[in-house]
């Protein structure tokens, strides 16, 4: 068995122990309830099922929280399960911030609880018990009614946003001509290459797991944003990694801890030797697994393919430092 990245006491290293409970793969909700007609939500992982028979679900809520007291005294909450094209309502309701719902499209479910639309799934569910967990409160719901729709989940793991994909040891990658998408999707441009990005970087992190780079998709994007913009802070790098700054952190603490970056008083991060030698690891990497991935794909279609998504990398950056300078 191969030495742990990293391991010790909870009380001892909490950033550490943070990030090996990322390590646990979970859906994003957003919980939201009313009381005395004003609405509350927030962004949640710990949502759990605990029973089928009564329907009984689960999930915690920090003490600090400004909607605590709010939860604390509801008699029903929503479970809203996002869909993988939602991480902007998962970054608004993560934030303390007044009139969430404002622009959020929504309807009243039980108890008035909000109810998103667009969402994969949702329960609605009266409030039947609290337990004391810490610095939490656990809060136990009794489902009354539930909906599921036509919508892919969106997943939360190793501290960044993630989309479901099939299993490389269950269904091979294609290499038959894909069937006709559904009726309008073909039209959305940003979904195709979204679906065509989740296949691949799926295939390459196994790949990579398995040559024994050691490093997750998020890390090694990380690192090759670093290498590409040298002395920038993470928070110019957030438009490369799509992840909010909270979860950018522990990317980039767990690179830190590895020797592989390092990040000075303003926050600026670089590269280590070390990081510059696993940066060209990866590039090498990635290059020999788009050579297999791509073998059925003309010559002449990758290069315009290549050409076009360099066209548009370049247009939207040169929009992005106008708007910023």
């Amino acid at each position: 068995m191969k030495s742990a990245l990293e391991s010790g006491t909870p009380s001892a290293d909490r950033s550490a122990f943070r990030r090996t409970l990322g390590e646990f793969a979970t859906g994003v909700t957003v919980i939201t309830t009313t009381v005395d007609g004003a609405s509350y939500g927030l962004t949640s992982n710990s949502f759990s099922s605990v029973s089928l028979d009564p329907p009984l679900v689960l999930w915690s809520i920090r003490r600090e929280s400004q909607s605590f007291a709010a939860f604390e005294a509801c008699e029903y909450f929503a479970v809203n399960v996002l869909a993988d094209d939602q991480i902007g309502l998962s970054q608004l309701f993560a934030k303390s911030a007044p009139n969430k719902f404002q622009d959020v499209a929504h309807a009243k479910g039980r108890g008035e609880a909000p109810l998103l639309h667009g969402v994969a799934a949702s329960f609605e569910c009266r409030r039947t018990c609290a337990y004391e967990g810490g610095d939490h409160l656990i809060l136990v719901g009794e489902v009354e009614t539930f909906s599921r729709y036509d919508r892919a989940p969106l997943i939360f793991s190793k501290g960044r946003y993630a989309v479901t994909a099939n299993h490389p040891d269950v269904a091979a990658l294609a290499v038959a001509a894909p069937p006709p998408a559904p009726q309008g999707e073909s039209e959305v441009l940003s979904n195709l290459m979204i679906r065509a990005y989740s296949l691949i970087a799926s295939e390459v992190e196994r790949a990579r797991i398995k040559a024994g780079l050691g490093l997750t998709l998020m890390q090694a994007r990380l690192l090759r944003a670093c290498a590409a913009n040298p002395g920038s802070t993470l928070e110019a790098l957030l438009p490369e990694l799509l992840l909010d700054f909270n979860s950018s952190q522990n990317v980039l603490g767990t690179l830190v801890s590895l020797g592989l970056v390092t990040a000075d008083a303003q926050n600026r991060v670089s590269l280590t030797l070390a990081g510059e030698v696993r940066v060209k690891e990866i590039i090498a990497h990635a290059r020999q697994c788009e050579e297999m991935l791509f073998r059925n794909v003309p010559a002449e279609e990758l290069a315009t393919m290549n050409s076009t998504l360099s066209r548009i990398i370049c247009a939207n950056e040169a929009t992005r430092r106008a708007s910023t300078g």
